[in-house]
């Protein structure tokens, strides 16, 4: 199951990122200035990784390891709180799975301190989290893992967690290998265009669902 796009409504690295630099408006001029030719490479499915991995080194830049676990876990209790931040369908299809003593996976490019306050604090604590994973390196803190794409595929196998599975949910076309290895795929808010990219790829699998 993904988390951006399906249980909570923004791109919640994203979110957190915007939160500091409001909190430290004095480094928005230098951020902006640094960032600005990533935006292309993020809207790029081949070049988003590597766009995201540099956004995040200037965007906490000078922020210790420690610090920036504290500031996610504090900032994913708050998002969850935050009205219409999480997209309540999302949310109780994982809580209807859990109920029926289904095992739910959540598997994000999203930060793993930040995406598990979140599921923490939406009632989701067993639900099981694959997400990125973030460390120091002497340029700052960057991506040891980025769980997007084909890459979410790989950190499951590493987990001992093997296709089939029973179900996939998406909000992106992105996810197609992770949704090729489902029985069923719920594309969730899905464009026309990626919506028929994923059901060229998986015909009579797909369900397509808007939530709100």
């Amino acid at each position: 199951m993904d988390f951006d796009g399906v249980i909570v409504r923004e791109d919640s690295l994203g979110a957190f990122l915007r939160h500091r630099l409001l909190r430290t408006p004095w480094r928005v001029p230098g951020f902006l200035a640094a960032t600005s030719a990533l935006v292309p490479m993020i809207g790029v499915p081949a070049t988003r990784s590597r766009g995201l991995k540099l956004l995040l080194r200037a965007g906490f830049s000078g922020l210790s390891l420690d610090a920036y676990r504290e500031g996610a876990a504090a900032f994913g209790t708050a998002l969850a709180a935050r009205p219409g931040a999480l997209l309540r369908p999302g949310v109780d299809a994982a809580l209807g799975h859990l109920g029926d003593g289904d095992r739910v996976v959540v598997v994000t490019g999203s930060e793993e301190t930040l995406a598990r306050a979140v599921l923490d604090a939406a009632g989701l604590e067993d639900a099981e989290l694959i997400g990125s994973r973030i460390g120091s390196t002497p340029l700052g803190l960057a991506f040891h893992v980025h769980a997007y794409g084909p890459a979410k595929v790989v950190e499951l196998r590493q987990r001992g967690i093997e296709p089939p599975w029973d179900v996939a949910y998406s909000d992106s076309s992105a996810d197609l290998p992770m949704l090729r290895g489902a029985r069923a795929a719920v594309l969730v808010n899905v464009g026309p265009r990626g919506g028929a990219r994923v059901r060229s790829a998986l015909p009579g699998r797909v369900t397509d669902v808007v939530w709100r």
